[in-house]
C-alpha cells in the first residue's frame, strides 16, 4: 500500500492532509507526523481560541497589511488567496462569519 507522509500537524500540514484525502484515488494511507502532543495546537489558540482562519479581503489589501517584505508572500497568496481559504473551509461544511477588521471565524466561535 502506498503512503503519503506529511511532516507537521499545523495549519499547512493539516490542510495538506485534507487535500490529499480528497484526491486519494489510490487509497494511499495518509500519515501526519507531529512533534507536539496534539495537531493544530497553535491554530486552536488563534483569535483567543476561536480560530481566526483568514481575513476576508482581496489580495492587494492583504499584501498591504504585511509590515515586512510583503512582496515575498505575493506569489503564495496569489495561488491560494483568502477567498480560496474561505471556500476550502466552507467546502468542508464549516460555516464562517466575518467580523470587525475583516477577520474570519467559524460561526461556532470554536477552534
Amino acid at each position: 500500500m502506498k503512503k503519503i507522509v506529511i511532516i507537521g500537524g499545523g495549519a499547512a500540514g493539516m490542510m495538506s492532509a485534507i487535500s490529499a484525502a480528497q484526491k486519494n484515488r489510490e487509497n494511499a494511507e495518509i500519515i501526519v507526523i507531529e512533534k507536539n502532543e496534539r495537531v493544530l495546537r497553535k491554530v486552536m489558540i488563534t483569535g483567543k481560541g476561536r480560530c481566526n482562519l483568514t481575513n476576508n479581503c482581496d489580495l492587494d489589501t492583504l499584501i498591504a497589511s504585511i509590515p515586512q517584505n510583503p512582496r515575498f508572500l505575493y506569489s503564495a497568496f496569489s495561488r491560494f488567496s483568502p477567498s480560496d481559504t474561505i471556500s476550502f473551509f466552507e467546502g468542508l461544511g464549516v460555516a464562517l462569519k466575518t467580523e470587525r477588521g475583516n477577520r474570519v471565524f467559524p460561526v461556532s466561535d470554536r477552534s
